[in-house]
């Protein structure tokens, strides 16, 4: 089937990963070492971006793992610190997702992201694309891989999913929309996916 459309996740794809001296941060101001504030950081983490737990409690629960206590104010310091490390453009795919859209492929963003970021991301982000739709976890109850993120994605932009390309830097994300249908690459680097984007021809190239 012809493609159609060109889906973005948000995290490490559109933005940068979060500046090593925002983890550093978000690790001193818990107490934590670092090692264990990464680990704590990403096992309560499909859950805040579900929606299941909210700021305070995802914090609490990260520093309950680091054998520390949190009180709210502190939560809420760290979970703002956290929301604005995760708004820094990759530059180069923003302006192709831009391109792709004026090439007359529909584009949407297929997102895990907490609600606190979700709810400021016009304020953080206004360099974000236009795009066609937009799906993010906490909207939704489902987490990616959960086939329903994938689902729902095909059926705001009314197309099939053979007739989808989905770029995400999860390997387990891009298994998840290969098994619902959809097209993939995975996102290492801007040149690793220039030269993947050859298979599809039709797509204008990243400059």
């Amino acid at each position: 089937m012809p493609l159609r459309a060109v889906v973005f996740d948000y995290g490490k794809v559109l933005c940068q990963p979060q500046p090593p001296a925002v983890r550093e941060a978000l690790a001193t101001r818990l107490g934590a070492p670092r090692e264990a504030f990464e680990a704590a950081y990403g096992r309560f983490r499909l859950e805040y971006d579900r929606g299941t737990l909210d700021d305070v409690a995802y914090w609490q629960s990260v520093a309950q793992a680091c054998g520390r206590t949190l009180d709210a104010e502190t939560a809420l310091w760290l979970a703002d610190v956290d929301a604005r490390g995760w708004s820094h453009p990759n530059l180069s795919l923003v302006d192709w997702a831009g391109q792709v859209r004026q090439a007359g492929f529909q584009t949407a963003i297929l997102s895990n992201m907490q609600r606190s970021l979700r709810q400021r991301l016009e304020e953080l982000c206004p360099w974000l694309p236009e795009v066609d739709a937009a799906v993010f976890s906490s909207d939704l109850g489902y987490v990616k891989p959960e086939p329903e993120m994938y689902r729902r994605v095909v059926e705001l932009l009314a197309v099939a999913p053979q007739e989808a390309l989905f770029i995400d830097d999860v390997e387990a994300n891009v298994a998840g929309a290969r098994q619902v249908g959809l097209s993939v690459l995975r996102f290492t680097d801007v040149p690793t996916l220039r030269q993947a984007l050859t298979a599809f021809p039709e797509l204008p190239p990243i400059l």
